[in-house]
């Protein structure tokens, strides 16, 4: 039995076959405006049926390109795969890059070594723009992209000013959506809120906690805001703790979906009933939002649009377009526990 290996065809072989030299195979397989059309097209006819599959180093060095669009993410791997948030971000990045021929690439730096690494891939131009999905600004990491060029999108406001028009910038609007849930709550005649959110740094933490105090004003005074994780462990123990107070409640305003889950758990463990003693609304609208009981009322945030945009602005600043800020809207969805 013949078990060697059919040869691959080589852009050498393409070339020889087409009469041209390997760089006008070269430059004809990648549209190159130097080669006209009829040449391209009779190249890559041969290519296709000599069964020629070009290699991605050979087409980055002929386009100046890698070709390749990373996604970085300054938190740890952890925090990664179990909030939904950064699941939808990358979801929609992915999506719109799977329609070219850019490949995404995952950039892990939480700790000093990973942004070394990170770093070095910046410095040998590894990918040709960066996508940023973390919450918070690594100016270690943004001061290279800027001094490199690096083409670059944040998934979230700028805090710094000295990056405003540097970066295209992607975000919902959290003070907005943050109003939005607080009037919610207002039209239900509640009088004695709660503010469970994140941690206190965090730029989404802020922008919310600003939102609901601009409709409660003094109603949501400094000790009826608590600053904690995102998920639902944290929400319980942040409703445990305010329960154990006896102070009147009868409202939640949770920074996360996941902080609700873990309140609905904890009035549960009272026997407060939802909505009826106390209304809940939640923030994000994930999937886990029409799983819980009741159903979640909460402040949708078009997280997977999101993705895509960063990943169309990439794009598009690769080819030299300038930095836009672009700011998507957030949206009431009304469940059963308001």
């Amino acid at each position: 039995m013949n078990t060697s290996r059919k040869k691959a065809v080589t852009l050498a072989d393409v070339a020889a076959a087409a009469g041209v030299s390997r760089s006008t195979a070269s430059r004809a397989l990648n549209h190159s405006p130097r080669i006209s059309k009829g040449t391209t097209e009779r190249i890559e006819a041969l290519a296709t049926t000599m069964g020629f599959v070009p290699n991605a180093q050979g087409r980055a060095l002929a386009s100046g390109r890698a070709e390749a669009i990373a996604i970085l993410v300054t938190e740890p791997l952890n925090e990664l795969f179990s909030d939904p948030t950064y699941g939808a971000f990358i979801g929609g990045i992915t999506a719109k890059l799977a329609q070219t021929s850019y490949l995404p690439m995952l950039l892990q730096a939480s700790s000093n070594d990973e942004r070394q690494r990170v770093k070095r891939h910046l410095e040998c131009r590894s990918f040709d723009a960066v996508i940023d999905i973390s919450p918070y600004t690594d100016s270690y990491l943004l001061d290279i992209m800027r001094k490199l060029h690096t083409p670059g999108v944040l998934l979230g406001q700028i805090t710094n000013e000295r990056y405003q028009g540097m970066f295209s910038v992607v975000y919902s609007d959290d003070t907005k959506g943050a109003k939005l849930a607080a009037q919610t709550i207002v039209n239900r005649g509640r009088k004695h809120p709660v503010a469970i959110v994140g941690p206190r740094d965090n730029p989404a933490s802020q922008y919310r906690i600003k939102g609901y105090a601009s409709v409660f004003g003094t109603k949501l005074s400094s000790d009826s805001i608590i600053y904690t994780q995102w998920d639902a462990a944290a929400g319980f123990a942040a409703m445990m703790q305010i329960l154990s107070q006896k102070k009147p409640v009868d409202a939640v305003l949770a920074g996360s979906d996941r902080i609700a889950v873990g309140v609905l758990e904890a009035l549960k463990q009272y026997n407060l009933q939802v909505p009826d003693d106390v209304s809940v609304i939640g923030f994000d609208d994930h999937n886990l939002a029409q799983t819980t009981t009741p159903s979640l009322t909460t402040i949708h945030q078009p997280l997977y649009e999101e993705g895509q945009l960063a990943a169309e602005l990439a794009m598009k600043m690769i080819e030299g377009q300038e930095p836009i800020t672009s700011i998507l809207q957030m949206k009431l969805v009304i469940r059963d526990s308001v």
